[in-house]
């Protein structure tokens, strides 16, 4: 079946027509001249009620007081129908209807009060004005038009009666005049007000495009930024200083800054007290990361604050690492093919010789020693090849708890692992973002990790996943009940080629810290204790489509 055409695109800024286009503002010009036409047909309906009409010379007392009335619900029906949410009429269609009720309406009252109410004809001078502004067009000298037509027509009647003489007639004349010079002001004003909003319209749709792009390129600075008011309290901040802190999925604007770090608190305070101090660099305990701080001062008075820059002075020096290991990872992975198929040749032969049996009981021992060292040397291989995999996610939504079951399920059979040794507490609810080959490296260096250095007992290594702070993110943790890391080992156990285990690596945590950050996430060692906390932190997905692929896939152990 062909594919329904796409809807036609509507241009920025430009909505498309409604039935009803009544601006903000002209709605509110339109409901102050329906209050002000209620309140003077209340007036006059007042007056009609408590003078004695006679007393005053009304030519039809009865007919006035039925005018009066007929106005008085006139304005009323009017109020109440502007109030709707949407008029059925456009803007100049509403200005002149009213328009036309207010003169038939007053004409009424004028023929039967006669001098009485002679200036009656000013009550019309607001709402012609209202036209005159909402309509800035030469229609509104058309309502002055109007209104003096009609006004002087019935003059010109009722002198042809003889209720009223020819001064009147002239008197009224003036008025009209007066509609016609209270238009022009109107319209005038009315445009130039028109021209003023179009250009505040217009700076602020600059000012929005600027924010935007400031907010862009902040975001994407390679220092963290915050924004701190007079009173300590965050106001924003870009992604880079949750990767500097290590607080991915915990932090958020309005919260103090010792929330976020009680070290840049203090330096806050110092340098509140004296902007010329100068503040040394500070490592983070959780990332480890050597942080130089500048600040500052933006706006002035009680609207000021404070720009707090955070700069990663081990960056320059990771860069040079990852290029050094990114060729190294080059260079492996062109020898990986030299290197492998001697190995297999040589544990082919051991284990033809151990089938054999003519090797003597003594030189089995021999035969081990063979087999085992090939199997180090293709996984110190197999964990080099990692080096160069960072930027090769392919991130997709998976349901964490069916995931880790399966995979914890595979690396205890894979590690000899007794069953119940590793426990597992995670929400099937919970749905993460993460490439699945690198959540499966990652998981099993931590595992095979932990399982190195625990007591090898039912529940000595656990894994919990939970909802962050703000539901944005997913906190997977991994502890164990082993020893721990000593305090002044924590800060290079993610170090490439670190190691305390004889015959290890060290590039296991390296590899997992890599991946995680390749990914978007975050992992830490935690200051706990007894034994050793891993904490990774993951983006959350944010709807999770039945019809996903698959949150389940074979895994296997990471070369």
């Amino acid at each position: 079946m062909p594919a329904p055409d796409p809807a036609p695109a509507v241009p920025p800024f430009e909505p498309p027509p409604m039935p009803v286009s009544v601006a903000d503002s002209g709605r509110r010009i339109v409901w102050i001249i329906a209050l002000y036409r209620a309140v003077c047909a209340a007036a006059l309906l007042g007056v009609a009620l408590l003078v004695d009409l006679k007393g005053v010379h009304a030519i039809n007392p009865n007919a006035f007081i039925t005018a009066t009335a007929l106005y008085f619900l006139f304005g009323l029906a009017a109020f109440a129908w502007i109030q709707q949410d949407r008029l059925p009429f456009s803007l100049p269609h509403i200005t002149l209807a009213l328009l036309a009720g207010d003169i038939f309406f007053l004409s009424l009252v004028i023929v039967a009060g006669g001098n009485a109410v002679a200036p009656i004809p000013i009550l019309l001078f607001p709402q012609l004005a209202a036209s005159g502004w909402l309509l800035r067009t030469q229609t509104a000298f058309f309502h002055a038009a109007l209104a003096s037509v009609v006004l002087l027509g019935l003059d010109v009647y009722r002198a042809i009666e003889g209720s009223i003489g020819g001064a009147q007639i002239v008197q009224t004349g003036i008025v009209g005049f007066g509609y016609f010079a209270t238009v022009a002001i109107a319209v005038a004003l009315g445009t130039y007000t028109k021209a003023s909003e179009d250009l505040a319209a217009q700076r602020g749709i600059d000012v929005a495009n600027l924010e935007q792009v400031n907010r862009l390129i902040i975001q994407d600075m390679q220092d963290g930024v915050l924004v701190v008011d007079l009173n300590g309290v965050v106001r924003g901040h870009n992604a880079q200083v949750t990767r500097l802190l290590g607080g991915f999925g915990r932090m958020r604007g309005g919260m103090r800054l010792a929330e976020f770090s009680s070290t840049l608190h203090d330096y806050w305070r110092r340098w509140q007290d004296d902007f010329t101090i100068a503040l040394p660099p500070f490592r983070v305990d959780v990332t480890q990361r050597l942080l130089r701080v500048r600040l500052v001062r933006i706006g002035s008075g009680l609207n000021g604050g404070t720009l707090i820059y955070l700069e990663d002075l081990g960056r320059a020096q990771t860069e040079a690492q990852q290029m050094k290991l990114a060729a190294m990872g080059r260079l492996t992975a062109s020898i990986a093919h030299e290197v492998r198929n001697p190995l297999s040749a040589i544990n082919q032969a051991a284990q033809l010789l151990e089938e054999d049996g003519a090797v003597a009981p003594e030189g089995q021992r021999l035969l081990t020693m063979i087999r085992n060292n090939s199997k180090r040397i293709d996984r110190i291989v197999g964990e080099v090849l990692q080096l160069n995999r960072r930027d090769r996610q392919q991130p997709e939504a998976i349901a964490l708890g069916e995931f880790l079951r399966t995979l914890v399920d595979e690396i205890v059979q894979a590690e000899n692992i007794p069953a119940g040794a590793v426990q597992i507490a995670v929400a099937d609810d919970l749905v993460v973002i993460f490439d699945r080959g690198h959540f499966n490296q990652i998981l099993w260096n931590l595992v095979r990790n932990a399982w190195q250095h625990c007591q090898k007992k039912e529940g000595s290594v656990r894994v919990v996943a939970r909802a962050g702070y703000l539901g944005d993110a997913v906190i997977c943790e991994l502890a164990d009940d082993g020893p721990g890391i000593p305090a002044e080992l924590r800060g290079q156990i993610f170090e490439p080629f670190f190691t305390t285990r004889p015959g290890g690596t060290g590039l296991g945590l390296y590899i997992a810290r890599e991946l995680a950050d390749a990914n978007g996430a975050t992992l830490e060692l935690l200051p706990r204790s007894p034994g050793a906390v891993f904490r990774m932190t993951l983006k959350r997905a944010g709807v999770h489509s039945p019809d996903a692929p698959a949150a389940v896939a074979p895994a296997s152990p990471p070369s």
